[in-house]
């Protein structure tokens, strides 16, 4: 419905001036003419009346008239500069109604040195739908628009062209790495719209690169991120590195390809990668309950918790909540949140109780037995669970949401739910495993464990715990043995992110069939807003 003028004793919701009129519909009032219906239009004359109700309903009753109010373009057209935005919104809803005789009037509209009459005209564009076909080139001009509500809008109106701006593409897909993240979503959904299957498919190597330089130090600026560090796979190698801004705000230390971030909940997928090497030895058995193996303090009453299986576990259908109360480690009673293996529920505090199976298992603490049987085997030189003195030098500090320092966390026992501190070329080395694992010989997983690893284990919400923010997001997601999994047309899509309390984001997505894969490490609370933002626009890769 259109927006109306606020009333005496009426609530209304106020809106910045720019974004008002995008709220204006076409639809017609009850019983008001279809668009385009021709009658007796109503003289322009009082959109120049010196009350704005009158100016309003002025545009709205030439806006019924239809075509028959082709004399009152020009006016309409004018109207678009009303310092009143619900005059501005019913102009540029008149204007949509009047037909596509309005058009060149409104890409006259588009070259006005005031920004909210771009933007109306912008909107009125979008309304006329297919019939705007005509203004597309000066929309993609709109695309470079100084203003970010001029390019948000005219994206918004390519999309609502439809076909006949198929000429649009390119500039749409120079749109997706916008300084303003409206402008991004608003060319992404036209992209959509435009040619779904364009829009699935991968940007090409050089372009995905171009997005990425252009794009992450943007968001660092307007997210306060002040360290990053991304790995690139491509035909399941690692193909590029880059890092940015520096890893601690106040000693103003640059951040490195070879700076350690906390990558917190991105530990779990690596930890189960050494838990299924052990299965594959004949040392770990998925499906042997936990209790078998090391004491589970139970709530009473809930001697389910026995049934509790490492399959489950990894799966993230243990029942266990994500850390019980007063935090992780604690001697407590475990509580069970529904009947082990039935559903998906996260849970941090599951990976823990699997990790002390292991060390009992191996004899060894956890980053002992990583050392040898991950770490080594695949490369990852500067990995571990724990702090140590000497990795304290490349060790990135967490920073608040405004990018101020917080307190360093020294992790002095692992926890495989989340305290891995790595690189990014040294986790890309990780999903290489994942993708390519007989390039690492024996010691490595087998491809057979790793087809283990990936296969849909349990069906998940997609947004328990994250949702996947690449383009090609598809149906169903599942969870598999330490990842999570989404189906997409271009074919299963393995993911994990990271969002540790100490001021890390972080996230990991690879592409089985691709063989291509992302790492995105961030030392600042706003990160999980960039990565989500990048990924989103170059895609799946």
């Amino acid at each position: 419905m259109r927006l109306l003028r606020p009333r005496p004793g009426r609530s209304t919701l106020l809106l910045p001036l720019a974004l008002l009129p995008l709220f204006a519909s076409a639809a017609p009032p009850v019983g008001a003419r279809p668009p385009g219906t021709a009658g007796a239009a109503p003289p322009a004359t009082a959109l120049a009346d010196p009350d704005p109700g009158v100016r309003e309903r002025s545009a709205a009753a030439l806006g019924e008239a239809g075509a028959a109010a082709a004399p009152a373009i020009d006016a309409l057209a004018a109207a678009l500069a009303d310092p009143d935005p619900f005059v501005a919104g019913a102009a540029a809803d008149a204007l949509a109604r009047v037909g596509p005789g309005s058009v060149p009037a409104l890409v006259r509209a588009l070259r006005d040195t005031r920004e909210e009459v771009r933007a109306g005209a912008a909107i009125a564009l979008g309304k006329l739908g297919s019939r705007a076909g005509d203004a597309v080139p000066a929309l993609v001009q709109a695309l470079a628009d100084p203003k970010e509500t001029v390019r948000w809008t005219a994206a918004n109106a390519l999309g609502a062209v439809g076909p006949p701006a198929s000429a649009a593409l390119p500039a749409l897909r120079e749109a997706l790495a916008d300084r303003d993240e409206d402008v991004r979503l608003g060319a992404a959904l036209a992209l959509a719209r435009l040619d779904r299957a364009a829009w699935l498919h991968a940007p090409s190597w050089d372009a995905t690169l171009a997005t990425i330089e252009r794009l992450v130090p943007l968001l660092m600026r307007e997210l306060h991120v002040p360290g990053v560090s991304i790995a690139l796979l491509k035909e399941r190698k690692v193909a590029w590195t880059k890092a940015w801004g520096v890893a601690d705000a106040k000693t103003g230390a640059p951040a490195t390809t070879a700076t350690l971030f906390e990558v917190a909940s991105m530990t779990k997928p690596v930890f189960a990668w050494a838990a299924l090497k052990l299965v594959e030895e004949g040392r770990l058995d998925l499906d042997r309950p936990l209790a078998e193996v090391v004491e589970l303090p139970p709530v009473p009453g809930q001697g389910e918790l026995g049934r509790i299986t490492p399959r489950m576990v990894l799966s993230h259908t243990s029942g266990l909540p994500n850390w019980r109360k007063g935090g992780e480690e604690r001697d407590g009673p475990l509580p069970l949140l529904f009947e082990p293996g039935s559903r998906f529920g996260y849970s941090g505090e599951a990976f823990y109780q699997l990790q002390r199976v292991v060390e009992k298992v191996t004899g060894e603490p956890l980053e002992e037995y990583a050392k040898e049987a991950l770490f080594a085997p695949l490369g990852m030189e500067r990995s571990s669970f724990t702090w140590t003195p000497a990795l304290d030098a490349a060790l990135a500090t967490g920073h608040e949401e405004d990018g101020k320092p917080r307190a360093r966390a020294r992790y002095r026992h692992a926890n495989a739910a989340y305290t891995l501190v790595t690189t990014a070329p040294d986790y890309a080395r990780f999903l290489t495993g994942i993708l390519d694992p007989e390039a690492f010989g024996p010691r490595a997983l087998s491809r057979a464990g790793v087809d283990g690893m990936l296969k849909h284990t349990v069906r998940a919400d997609a947004r328990d715990p994250i949702e996947r923010p690449g383009r090609a997001r598809g149906g169903a997601v599942w969870w598999g043995l330490g990842w999570g999994i989404n189906e997409t047309p271009g074919g299963d899509v393995v993911y994990h992110s990271g969002a540790n309390q100490t001021g890390f984001r972080c996230y990991s997505q690879l592409s089985p069939s691709r063989g291509t894969g992302i790492v995105v490490l961030t030392n600042g609370l706003g990160g999980g807003a960039l990565w989500t933002r990048l990924v989103a626009a170059i895609g799946d890769l």
